[in-house]
């Protein structure tokens, strides 16, 4: 799949649970996520609960993304 924002190649993450594979959203580089709360298109986002979200949903606590 291609980015609709930028052009380039996006992504997802998959995982095999054994009885069927469940998929993360498709996000790019650039930011832009296929989900809404994990579009990063505007810029970073960090929760409330002190994390850092990436377009694919991840979450990275805030002094680890840092160092």
């Amino acid at each position: 799949m291609n980015c609709p924002k930028c052009g380039r190649e996006a992504w997802r993450d998959e995982a095999d649970v054994g009885v069927g594979i469940i998929y993360g959203p498709y996000g790019c580089p650039c930011g832009w996520s296929e989900s809404p709360e994990y579009d990063l298109s505007e810029g970073p986002r960090v929760t409330p609960e002190g994390y850092v979200v990436d377009q694919w949903g991840g979450a990275t606590p805030v002094r680890e993304a840092r160092s």
